[in-house]
């Protein structure tokens, strides 16, 4: 049978939608392809999932699509290929496009269950094959019959088709049979290759001394080639006069009568038999082909159904893979993993001994795939893999579960510090770049352990303790090892409960903005606000934003929280522009935003998009909006920042260095980077006013800012004497609780009527 290609395996009702046209209620589909103009003949957009409807069900399918990075497979792609792609993309589900024409949607299941269905005709046809071999038995035990004089020959060729492979000892008895029945003096059974060369050569009526004479096997370039290239039967009476004869070795026997016939079934060829002068010295009659046919036929199903048993042996051997092992780094899967440590486990019930289980993520993974690409990420992924197991013993497992989520099983192992050793040794194997095309990277992992029987009794819960251990280590700055303990179980409960009311917080509108004034120290006027942002989750209340900006930050919601805030802000503020107050805008920016250096679908940068879009959806003139950028957002981005701070630069927006003292204060950055402004950060201006070492920097920062010609704006002002300390020092902009807290929209309104901070 042909392989399976992507083509084959065609997922059934994807229904064809406009982009313009929004999801009806109810609709029972998995996948809709949208299309552009027309559903018939229109410019395929993308595919949009049931999923993708519950999450945004007032979206239209424009929309649904739009985000989302384009990928697509060939129909001819065969279906292992297929999987092998999506799993190395971590897609369940792909379009099929054949020279950007759409031909419909593949996933996962429907490969695999075509890949069953094959199985099953595979089996069913070698059933079918096992009923035809009976019933050419039954046909030649009548030939043999009807020979008694040549019982003994007959039943010899009888004897080949109880075999179900190739065995050289049988073809040799199955020549020697036939050509005993037929009275042929020479005959010769060539069996071939994939390759369509001589695998083997089997013959009779030859001495050795004739055989060594010979030297090589036939060609197959004259008759024999004829035999095996047109699938067809030869039977010459002398073979002398026959042009094509010269495909025979020089030395072979002199011969005068030929048979050959092809061993063929269903179009394909496996081999010829030939045949050459009957002892008699009679030609071969045409009952002596129907018989050496029926002969070959039967040794052509014998082959096949050899072939065949060898197709689903190895479709049997792809699936037990696909379903153990992770295509993308060969190391076993969940599945594989669990069955081990099950194993590990009932082992050590019996021994006594310990399981350890390491559960193992990538730090900052996502920003490391988003700099560098996903193809790079993969191989990245691959060379992680590869240095771990380098770092297990032989006995040990280790298994990944997706993304850039490792697991190590440790069995038979004698104290809980066996786990740690090998987790010290997983963190030293890291520390040493890794070498990626031009690329060298850098990279970290955060591990957990739990330890059987002293964590947990069963797998479930040796893995969600092992990960909610991985957590803690994250917390505590990533690049370390963390046991498990019960107050890390109710921390990681916390945690992900905090995340899944995070995810739907924008969606179900629960962030508001309050604004924390900035006063003009020389008037005492407010000139500016900085938007901070605030959540109140109905069943959670008021979360502080120390707990959920960091999980923001680490699963990537933070980048359409700050759209949702530039938004916002810039309306409120544009707002009170046109009610006769202008007011400066400061806006935190995250590094999240900034690592978005793959933008397909974009003409420019998302964040410059975002600030851009904001501006211009508004009204806000550029000049009043101040974005805050941290210096070690900087330090990480430094050639995108430069880029895209320059961008804004060149459109008016103003650019202030937050948090300034506390991160790397290069001062060659400071000259480098299009800065209008230093924050203070309020850790120095706290004590100013009784620590010298305090008073010293924010002098010295005060200082360097004047001489740099930037502006300065002291955070953290909570009372008179450390305002008289910054007004000394003719610090420009000052904010702080001694002024106001920030307020909602409506309350710094009441400010703004007074004219001046309170």
């Amino acid at each position: 049978m042909k392989p399976l290609t992507v083509k084959d395996c065609l997922c059934a009702g994807v229904s064809r939608v406009l982009e313009e046209d929004r999801p009806r209620p109810g609709e029972a589909r998995t996948f809709f392809a949208v299309f552009r103009e027309s559903t018939d003949n229109g410019i395929f957009c993308g595919l949009a999932t049931e999923r993708d409807i519950v999450q945004h069900p007032d979206w239209i399918f424009a929309d649904l699509v739009e985000h989302r990075e384009s990928m697509s497979i060939a129909p001819s792609i065969d279906v292992h290929n297929a999987l092998k792609i999506m799993d190395q993309l971590g897609l369940d589900a792909v379009p099929v496009l054949d020279e950007q024409h759409y031909i419909g949607v593949v996933t996962r299941q429907s490969m695999l269950e075509k890949l069953l269905k094959r199985e099953q005709l595979l089996l069913q046809e070698t059933r079918r094959l096992k009923d035809q071999l009976a019933s050419e038995h039954e046909l030649i035990v009548g030939w043999a019959k009807k020979l008694e004089e040549l019982h003994d020959a007959s039943r010899n060729l009888l004897s080949v088709l109880a075999h179900t492979s190739v065995q050289k000892d049988v073809l040799q008895s199955g020549i020697e049979a036939l050509a005993k029945l037929l009275e042929a003096r020479y005959g010769a059974i060539g069996i071939l290759a994939e390759s369509g060369q001589l695998k083997h050569f089997i013959h009779t009526g030859l001495s050795e001394r004739q055989v060594q004479d010979i030297g090589r096997f036939p060609e197959g370039k004259g008759l024999l080639g004829v035999v095996i290239q047109d699938n067809v039967s030869l039977r010459i009476e002398n073979i002398s006069k026959d042009p094509r004869s010269v495909g025979f070795p020089p030395n072979h026997p002199p011969m005068k009568s030929f048979l050959a016939v092809p061993i063929s079934h269903n179009g394909k060829v496996y081999g010829r038999i030939y045949l050459c002068d009957k002892k008699g010295g009679e030609s071969f009659s045409h009952g002596d082909e129907e018989l050496a046919l029926s002969f070959s036929n039967s040794l052509s199903l014998v082959l096949d159904n050899a072939h065949e048993m060898a197709e689903v042996k190895r479709a049997r051997k792809r699936l037990h893979y696909m379903a153990h092992f992770d295509f993308l780094t060969g190391l076993p899967n969940r599945a594989l993993l669990n069955d081990r440590i099950e194993q590990a486990v009932a082992h050590a019930q019996r021994s006594g001994d310990m399981v350890g289980i390491l559960f193992i993520d990538m730090d900052n993974f996502k920003l490391v795939n988003d700099s560098i690409g996903h193809a790079l990420g993969d191989i990245l992924l691959k060379k992680v893999a590869h240095r771990i197991s380098h770092s297990i013993r032989e006995e040990d497992t280790v298994a990944r579960l997706g993304g850039d989520e490792f697991v190590v099983m440790l069995p038979a192992i004698s104290e809980t510090q066996d786990a740690a050793k090998v987790a010290s040794k997983i963190l030293e194997s890291l520390k040493q770049p890794l070498e990626i095309q031009q690329h060298r990277v850098f990279v970290s992992v955060s591990i957990g352990i739990s330890i059987y029987p002293n964590t947990s009794r069963n797998i479930e819960a040796l893995l969600a303790d092992a990960d909610s251990a991985m957590y803690h280590a994250k917390k505590l700055g990533k690049s370390n090892y963390q046991f498990h303990t019960q107050d890390l179980t109710l921390s990681a409960q916390s945690y992900i409960k905090l995340e899944k009311h995070l995810r739907q917080a924008l969606e179900k509108n629960e962030f508001t903005l309050h604004y924390q004034p900035q006063i003009d120290i020389k008037t005492g006027l407010i000139i500016g606000v900085e938007a901070l942002l605030r959540w109140f989750n109905p069943e959670l209340g008021e979360v502080s934003p120390n707990d959920f900006i960091p999980i923001a930050e680490e699963t990537g919601f933070i980048v359409p929280i700050g759209v949702w805030v530039l938004n916002t802000a810039c309306a409120q503020v544009r707002y009170w522009q046109q009610s006769g107050y202008s007011l400066r805008l400061a806006v935190n920016l995250s590094s999240r935003q900034f690592c978005q250096t793959h933008y397909q679908h974009y003409h420019r940068p998302p964040l410059l998009d975002a600030v851009l879009n904001a501006l211009e959806e508004t009204g806000l003139p550029p000049g009043l909006l101040e974005l805050e950028i941290t210096e070690g957002t900087l330090m990480q981005h430094v050639d995108t920042a430069l880029e895209i701070l320059n961008s804004l630069k060149s459109r008016g927006v103003r650019l202030s260095l937050d948090d300034f003292g506390t991160g790397y204060s290069s001062l060659s950055y400071l000259k480098r980077f299009p800065i209008d402004a230093l924050k203070i950060d309020k850790s120095f201006v706290r004590d100013i006013t009784v620590d010298s070492s305090d008073k010293a920097i924010v002098s010295a920062i005060t200082l360097m800012a004047q001489q740099l010609k930037l502006e300065v704006v002291a955070e953290g002002v909570e009372s008179r004497e450390q305002l008289e300390f910054l007004r000394e020092l003719r610090c420009d902009y000052v904010q702080g609780y001694y002024f106001s807290k920030p307020l909602p929209a409506e309350e710094v309104a009441v400010l703004l009527r007074k004219g001046c901070a309170p």
